[in-house]
């Protein structure tokens, strides 16, 4: 059996109950719920995969675009403006975020 370092970017978002085997994760990435990342998959910037997605293993998710389904395929465009939200989004969730005990 052999273990690969998984490399996740800047700014990215994996939301709860999430398997995540991926090879890279690129910066501003958003992975939403529930969702089942395979193994070797590549995300690149920029992209978004919906609640409840599967990827199959060694899929590749091109900059600016959205995965769904089971299996996960092409399903959308994102704004050029990606890289910014993601930012945005990302900072807003830190600073509001409490450790658990102080919840």
């Amino acid at each position: 059996v052999a273990f690969f370092p998984l490399h996740i970017g800047d700014h990215v978002f994996i939301e709860e109950d999430c398997v995540v085997n991926a090879a890279q994760i690129g910066s501003y990435v958003h992975i939403g719920k529930n969702c089942v990342i395979g193994r070797r998959c590549v995300l690149k910037d920029c992209c978004k995969i919906l609640d409840n997605t599967v990827l199959p293993p060694e899929t590749v998710v091109p900059p600016f675009t959205v995965f769904s389904g089971c299996p996960g395929l092409f399903s959308g465009e994102l704004p050029e403006c990606t890289q910014e939200l993601m930012i945005d989004v990302t900072k807003s969730y830190y600073q509001k975020f409490l450790p658990l005990t102080q919840v």
